[in-house]
């Protein structure tokens, strides 16, 4: 087995659209059993319409028992008008090659700046590969966009590909941010025939007076899951703006009735006016003081959506309230005008349960 070298690497991009790509481990040996090194790469940008490009190994494809190393990337930033490609090991994986626990940190709080940061690979995780545990960190500033950060992959997930249990958290901040970014847990793009996603934590933090434009998206494995998938178990929590949160994914294609299989998911849209959606299994849903008005989409329905008739058993925790018993929360339970159950935590706080009505609701649906 041949283990490269910890390399220390410093970039600085000083100039007017500078164009600059680098890799941890360079040359990334084509031998099945290669382990790459534990590198430190720090760029820093002081110019705008720089494209930076960062492999923590190399832009190859990892194959056989091929290992990524434990790497540190770090993105400095002090303009704007960039773009950043920020990638833990390489561009794919294949066979039962394996991903380094990374940590990637991209300070990119600056305006029109656009962010792809990937725990493992920028493409795709086939085979039976396995990402690595991964930190990632990243900032959205004044009008960002195209930002996306997922877990594992840029691309898809297949074959029996495995997620690693990845920590992701997105801070948003300036005076307004006109956009947020994307969060996965896994894969950016889809997880399909038997990948199965990571056990993850995704967090998304807004330190702005404006939010109303500042929407995100948080996927607790991928945004598609196909086949005969299988979602892990995450935790999402939202900002201060509109979240939309999905504990697996938002679109389904089962390979057979009830063939993917979801997590056992934490969801929690934090402030603002959020919409959920647990996915199959059976989820929580965290609401605290301040949660805004929020929609659940499938309680106890996310089965449903991946044609399985099993009984899932969804739970609303609403302990941050202070309600004294059922009877006490029950009172503040009616349907709306559509016949949906509306829970009416305070004078500016709601929930919003679609397809279900009050009647059907009952003390063990909540944690009080």
């Amino acid at each position: 087995m041949q283990h490269l070298p910890n390399d220390t690497i410093d970039v600085l991009l000083d100039q007017f659209g500078q164009i600059e790509t680098v890799n941890g481990d360079p040359n990334f040996p084509t031998t099945a059993d290669a382990w790459g090194g534990n590198d430190t790469v720090t760029a820093t940008v002081s110019q705008p319409e720089a494209d930076l490009t960062i492999f923590g190994d190399d832009n190859t494809t990892l194959h056989g028992q091929s290992h990524g190393g434990n790497d540190t990337l770090t993105v400095n930033l002090n303009y704007g008008w960039n773009a950043f490609l920020v990638v833990g090991d390489a561009q794919a994986m294949t066979d039962n090659a394996t991903g380094g626990n990374d940590t990637i940190n991209v300070g990119a709080r600056a305006l029109y700046t656009s962010v792809h940061a990937f725990g493992d690979v920028a493409g795709d995780m086939s085979g039976n590969s396995h990402g690595g545990s991964d930190t990632i960190t990243g900032a959205v500033g004044w009008r960002g966009y195209d930002n996306v950060y997922a877990g594992d992959a840029g691309g898809s997930m297949s074959g029996t590909a495995q997620g690693g249990n990845d920590n992701i958290t997105l801070t948003m901040s300036g005076e307004n941010v006109w956009a947020g970014g994307a969060l996965s847990g896994d894969s950016s793009t889809a997880l399909t025939d038997n990948a199965q996603g990571g056990d993850d934590i995704l967090t998304v933090k807004i330190s702005t007076e404006y939010t109303d434009n500042a929407l995100d998206k948080v996927f607790g494995d991928a945004p598609t899951m196909s086949g005969n998938a299988h979602g892990g178990n995450d935790i999402l929590t939202g900002g201060a703006a509109t979240d939309y949160l999905y504990g697996d994914a938002a679109v389904y294609n089962p390979a057979t009735p009830g063939s993917i299989t979801g997590g056992r998911d934490i969801l929690n849209g934090g402030a603002g006016n959020d919409e959920l959606s647990g996915g199959g299994n059976s989820d929580i849903f965290v609401f605290n003081t301040g949660s805004g008005n929020d929609l659940i989409t499938d309680f106890d329905q996310g089965n449903k959506a991946v044609g399985s008739t099993a009984t899932e058993h969804d739970l609303i925790n609403v302990h941050d309230y202070g309600f004294a018993d059922w009877a006490a929360l029950s009172s503040l339970i009616s349907d709306n005008a559509a016949g949906d159950a509306v829970v009416h935590l305070s004078a500016s706080d709601s929930i919003t349960l679609d397809g279900v009505q009050a009647a059907n609701l009952h003390p063990t649906d909540f944690l009080i």
